[in-house]
């Protein structure tokens, strides 16, 4: 599920408690400013969830064998909507 929301949108909702957050936004105004930004709490935010989004990058690795694999897909419609798919062995 939560890989699911962060390849639908892009963050992954409530990942961070409150105090969390504040951390993370206030370890980066600086930076925000830096960019020419207004350094509010949402636009800090939003700077860190575009730099994530940016920057993060991940595989996932699945067996199209079975119906495992078509169960996923239907429970989970981002996994085959927001990724690419590579083949490196013909699919049975």
């Amino acid at each position: 599920m939560y890989i699911n929301d962060l390849l639908a949108s892009g963050e992954i909702a409530e990942l961070y408690v409150p105090d969390e957050k504040e951390v993370i936004i206030n370890a980066i105004r600086g930076k925000v400013k830096a960019d020419g930004i207004p350094d509010t709490r949402d636009n800090c935010w939003n700077w860190f969830i575009n730099k994530v989004k940016k920057n993060l990058h991940m595989s996932l690795c699945f067996s199209p064998v079975g119906d495992l694999f078509r169960q996923r897909a239907r429970k989970f419609p981002a996994l085959v909507n927001s990724t690419v798919i590579d083949w490196f062995q013909p699919w049975p």
